[in-house]
């Protein structure tokens, strides 16, 4: 059904092969995002950095004008026709007050910009979008701040991708994965000692 749907795009749009389609489909979703979807089209697809660059961007901020116009109205009629919606949205929601209030307050619009920008787990365009909602933002200034924030994280993500290929290229493959595992430990510390202080 998928396959079906990735082609009927494509035949609709014919300049946008299925790579395209895929990938972009990819950086669409909270979970993968733009993290996921330029190694894919640079590993997986072989695209040329700048494709793969472009394709991505597309995807991770395409979200970011649905989640800023709908998500009020969504989230309650979900959770006023669906119980278990209303948890998932009472749980979201009061989590992400928590977790970036103090952050939201002391940088304000530039929080949005950096959650964006840095390309970690739980951060992204829909993360910024969904402090926007909550915060009472600027949706005008906050879609300039996301913009920019996922330009720069494209950026940084290719740049830690041929970072990670010359250490794998002089160094091994070991190191590449003592690396990445070192990032994730200073991440999780990080993110544990931040939600202590939130507390």
């Amino acid at each position: 059904m998928i396959e079906d749907i990735i082609e009927k795009i494509g035949s609709v749009i014919p300049f946008i092969g299925t790579e395209e389609i895929v990938t972009t489909l990819l950086a669409m979703t909270p979970v993968v995002g733009i993290r996921g979807a330029i190694p894919l089209e640079i590993f997986g697809y072989e695209m040329d950095i700048y494709s793969a660059y472009f394709w991505s961007v597309l995807g991770e901020f395409f979200p970011v004008f649905f989640i800023l116009l709908f998500l009020g109205a969504v989230s309650g009629w979900l959770s006023e026709n669906f119980i278990f919606m209303k948890r998932f949205f009472d749980f979201l929601f009061s989590k992400t007050r928590r977790d970036y209030n103090g952050r939201v307050e002391k940088y304000g619009l530039f929080a949005l910009f950096l959650y964006t920008a840095i390309p970690l787990p739980f951060s992204g365009a829909w993360t910024a979008s969904l402090v926007t909602f909550l915060f009472g933002l600027s949706r005008r200034k906050a879609i300039v701040a996301i913009f920019f924030g996922v330009l720069l994280s494209g950026i940084n993500i290719i740049f830690l991708l041929q970072m990670g290929v010359v250490i794998e290229k002089y160094r091994g493959p070991m190191m590449v994965v003592g690396l990445a595992a070192l990032a994730s430990l200073v991440y999780f510390l990080y993110h544990r000692r931040n939600n202590k202080k939130n507390v």
